[in-house]
């Protein structure tokens, strides 16, 4: 059995799932400083891991963030506190439930989809560019895959190759 920390970087798509973009960061870690989550106290998140993926030039990029829970209530209080107030947008539904909006910040507007699976909430944003196909692709990777690891399988799920 995997520990939740392999998990999660298993969960998040690596450079075999991304159709050959090139990787830019990514880390895993406690969720301790994310998500509104000011000390382990009061944090009802386990892990964070985040994923980075330059699409185009140095300045359009694909990101995948996940946060893990020990509830599915919990996943659901996150996912509201992650999507907030932004505006929403019209897009399919990934994972149990989801939410895609737009969200400004560091100056700059992005469109992000922000989904619980199981226990897990999970975002898939771009950034700096057009978020089309690639916004709505990620999120179908990414909750395959993080469905993958919680039925105990290897993820395996990748972006369509073109």
């Amino acid at each position: 059995m995997l520990s939740q920390k392999a998990q999660v970087k298993n969960a998040l798509p690596d450079i075999g799932a991304m159709g050959g973009l090139e990787g830019v960061s990514g880390d895993v870690g406690t969720a301790d400083g994310h998500l509104n989550c000011p000390s382990p106290q009061e944090c009802k998140g386990k892990w964070y891991g985040h994923d980075k993926f330059a699409l185009s030039g140095d300045a359009h990029y694909v990101n995948f963030e996940i946060t893990t829970y020990t509830s599915r209530q919990d996943a659901k209080d996150g996912l509201k506190v992650e999507v907030g107030d932004n505006p929403p947008l019209s897009k399919p539904t990934f994972g149990n439930e989801s939410q895609a909006y737009t969200k400004e910040g560091g100056g700059l507007t992005g469109e992000y989809i922000t989904m619980r699976v199981g226990t897990v909430v999970a975002t898939t944003f771009v950034e700096g560019g057009e978020s089309e196909p690639m916004l709505t692709q990620g999120a179908t990777m990414f909750a395959d895959r993080i469905a993958q690891v919680q039925a105990g399988k290897k993820a395996t799920a990748t972006l369509p190759q073109y």
